[in-house]
């Protein structure tokens, strides 16, 4: 499996216009052959902070997954919004 985690911190006042099209990503991503989960959160801790998590059953998934238009689309539009943007690869400890 492949999975990740991408947290955004986002330009104060900006999160909700990301969580307006989150959705849209959300559905296209779930439907990509060999996705397993696509899911994004709001941190409590910081308004401004949104959290994606997604799995994926191989990397060559998830390869695919990042050349889709609609995967093209939404990060180019919601990267003008970022104060930072982390990216970690996690596997399930053991």
């Amino acid at each position: 499996m492949y999975k990740f985690i991408i947290t955004i911190t986002c330009q104060p006042g900006t999160r909700d216009k990301i969580l307006e099209r989150a959705p849209e990503a959300q559905e296209a991503t779930r439907a990509e052959p060999g996705c397993i989960a696509y899911d994004f959160f709001t941190c409590t801790d910081d308004p401004d902070k949104l959290v994606f998590v997604e799995s994926w059953v191989d990397q060559a998934a998830h390869d695919f997954h990042m050349e889709q238009d609609h995967t093209k689309a939404f990060i180019a539009w919601h990267e003008q919004f970022h104060d930072k943007l982390v990216f970690e690869t996690i596997n399930v400890a053991s």
